[in-house]
């Protein structure tokens, strides 16, 4: 009963793979420019509890570059180091545990670590994109074994299910005598098995090299929930929807909202997500000349799912400034409440991670040093 995919995880597979250039778009400039701060209506509020990470002191507290965050089996919370290609532990109250892998291309070390995920019943694995494979770690955390054999490279971002399997979110390219065609599968995958075993989502279009933007209709977000089934939802701002399978890939439902109404990103918004997700493709090894993703002008309506210790279902609203939610029942057809992160201007480009009974909430691109911030769920 695991996540999702973040805005985070999203800009490294970008990195990775690549994107399409939104449609050309008049969008009225006088709703294109910054405004006051205002916290978005909900039912439910949630609010900070603590944090982890300082600024300079302890080297186990200080982080390079917040990729992903999680909670283990046992509740401890794990956080993804892009810079110093390591996955850290903390205890429940933000102890420092220990530290998982490390930069390499030995056994158990990452050489560019882009998503990790822990099974329910103990273990972990995470997805190296630069050594193109999926490295296991048993559930003493310890280094296991390497999945490797997936072109052009692993699924990266990855929820973990019982027994080892994964379902993930690959790239997939292709070149022929019609071009080149780049796209994204999101897929369940058995332990060490490189060849998926059921499929939810596969799409794929022409690619333009010149234009790392060229795919963005492809992109899916994606989450996992009760009895392993699957949420997807396009990366799109035309509409809210999305659609429930089994683990099996049956289509169980769709879920549409037919109130919803797009939202203009401000000048502001287009000009940081650009630098993000440019930054984050150089870090990535890409070209800079090549990175040059064009941000939709409208916000997206869904960015994630999360579902907690109650089954219950969070779908990430794109359209607000900071991060709120419609909590769903866990076949997605009732709506329970909705929620909004109250934690001020700042968490206007954090991403938010449900599992269990609490979030988990960390800033791609922070102002000052890199944090995790913990809080409460609603019973």
């Amino acid at each position: 009963m695991k996540k999702l995919l973040t805005l985070t995880f999203l800009i490294l597979l970008i990195a990775c793979g690549a994107q399409e250039s939104p449609s050309e778009e008049v969008v009225d400039e006088s709703i294109t420019t910054s405004e006051e701060y205002v916290l978005p209506d909900a039912d439910v509020y949630l609010t900070i509890t603590d944090s982890i990470g300082i600024e300079l002191g302890d080297s186990n507290y200080v982080f390079g570059a917040v990729g992903g965050v999680s909670i283990s089996p046992e509740g401890d919370i794990a956080v993804l180091d892009l810079q110093k290609s390591c996955i850290s532990l903390f205890s429940p109250e933000g102890e420092f545990i220990e530290r998982i892998g490390r930069q390499g291309s030995g056994p158990g070390e990452f050489q560019f670590p882009q998503g990790m995920a822990f099974f329910p019943d103990g273990g972990l694995v995470v997805s190296d994109a630069m050594g193109g494979k999926l490295i296991y770690f048993n559930s003493d955390l310890e280094y296991e074994s390497d999945l490797a054999g997936f072109f052009p490279a692993p699924p990266g971002t990855i929820s973990g299910l019982e027994g080892g399997a994964i379902v993930g979110m690959k790239p997939d390219f292709d070149q022929n005598e019609e071009g080149m065609f780049m796209g994204f599968t999101i897929a369940r995958w058995e332990k060490d098995q490189a060849e998926p075993t059921v499929v939810y989502h596969s799409s794929m279009s022409p690619f333009d090299p010149a234009d790392l933007s060229s795919i963005q209709e492809d992109l899916v977000f994606f989450g996992t929930g009760p009895d392993d089934c699957v949420f997807t939802t396009p990366l799109t701002s035309d509409e809210y929807i999305f659609t429930l399978w089994s683990s099996e890939g049956e289509e169980i439902s769709i879920v549409t909202n037919d109130d919803f109404e797009r939202i203009a990103k401000t000048q502001e918004e287009i000009d940081l997500e650009a630098e993000i997700v440019n930054n984050r493709m150089i870090q990535g090894g890409m070209p800079p000349a090549m990175a040059n993703w064009k941000p939709d002008p409208y916000r997206q309506a869904i960015v994630g799912f999360g579902v907690d210790g109650q089954g219950r279902l969070w779908v990430t609203k794109g359209t607000s400034e900071t991060p709120s939610f419609d909590v769903y029942s866990a076949d997605g057809l009732d709506l329970l409440f909705t929620a909004a992160l109250d934690a001020g201007e700042r968490a206007s480009t954090w991403a938010v991670v449900v599992e269990e009974d609490r979030f988990l909430a960390f800033d791609a691109d922070p102002e000052l040093y890199p944090q995790v911030f913990v809080g409460d769920l609603p019973e």
